[in-house]
């Protein structure tokens, strides 16, 4: 691999991997809506010179697909994981985020009829089981409770949505180009949140220290937008199959970083419930089937046997993931 393509690609994934750590810090100071709002306004600024041509060359059915991706991947996962780290570690969050990829390949069988093969559902079966573990007895029963509980539930919600999103926006991607599709969509799914402009006046802007705005401006233009201009980068020069192998650093970024600046514990149930996830993902993600295109791939990238369908749906919705 390139060192361009490496360096590139690695600083999106930490930035990806700590976009969790960072709202985890900002939501305990500031609610999730006036968050969201200041984060995705700030981002879309950046993304719009991309996102423009997208919207001068728009027909009605594109048009919208397109605001259902940025409703999707805007509000569907980042509202759902930004309320759910209120109550929710870092840690924990970043772990489940990582089984993204099974619920792509999920609702592409579901919708789009993609068959992923026996080491795709073996490794689908593993995740989850992973999932159950870190959403075990100990969640009810110890600190956090029931909230805990609906933490996890709004990550896997969250989850759903972004592989709901990266259907949507597959189709877009292979007209638009994925960077300009993505950025549209990123302004697209902002729009809703100017509704809660009003609430920024009380929600306490104001009082916030440096370190809050730090992390804001770290997720607004971080990881929301130089997380996938840098991807796309590493995309382009180095390869999809090559480069997406470091997404799987992504949740020991979580768990490392939520670790190191949110004094967050690495207990036994986490590293079990992870090594599960990790190992599932990893499993169907070699899983062979046929290949179909996906966002932020070319129909031949989409054929490279060294990969299987699953593996090309996980690995196109990280090349185009603004919504970290």
């Amino acid at each position: 691999m390139r060192r361009d393509a490496l360096a590139a690609g690695l600083v999106a994934v930490v930035m990806w991997g700590l976009a969790p750590v960072a709202t985890r810090a900002a939501v305990a100071h500031l609610s999730p809506l006036p968050l969201l709002l200041i984060r995705l306004a700030a981002a879309s600024l950046v993304l719009l010179p991309w996102a423009w041509p997208v919207f001068g060359r728009l027909r009605r059915r594109s048009a919208g697909r397109l605001i259902a991706a940025g409703v999707l991947g805007l509000v569907g996962y980042n509202l759902s994981v930004t309320a759910g780290l209120q109550w929710l570690p870092a840690s924990t969050a970043g772990l489940l985020l990582a089984t993204e990829p099974v619920w792509v390949m999920v609702l592409g069988r579901l919708f789009l009829g993609e068959r992923g093969g026996r080491r795709a559902w073996l490794g689908s079966a593993a995740a989850l089981a992973g999932v159950a573990v870190l959403a075990g007895p100990g969640v009810v029963t110890g600190v956090g409770g029931s909230r805990a509980l609906a933490g996890i539930g709004l990550v896997l919600v969250a989850t759903l949505a972004f592989g709901a999103y990266t259907i949507v926006l597959r189709p877009l991607s292979e007209e638009f180009g994925p960077v300009p599709a993505t950025a549209a969509s990123t302004v697209v799914g902002s729009v809703p949140y100017l509704a809660f402009a009003g609430m920024l006046p009380g929600a306490g802007l104001a009082h916030l220290g440096p370190a809050v705005w730090g992390e804001l401006a770290f997720l607004a233009l971080g990881s929301t937008a130089a997380g996938l201009l840098l991807w796309s980068v590493a995309v382009l020069a180095g390869g999809v199959t090559r480069v997406s192998l470091l997404l799987y650093l992504e949740p020991a970024v979580s768990v490392l970083g939520a670790a190191v600046f949110l004094g967050e514990r690495v207990t036994l149930i986490m590293i079990g419930g992870g090594l599960l996830i990790m190992s599932g993902v990893v499993i169907a993600s070699t899983g062979h089937g046929p290949a179909v295109p996906a966002a932020g791939l070319t129909a031949d990238s989409a054929a490279d046997p060294a990969t299987g369908d699953a593996a090309d749906s996980g690995e196109a919705a990280r090349s185009t993931k603004n919504a970290r």
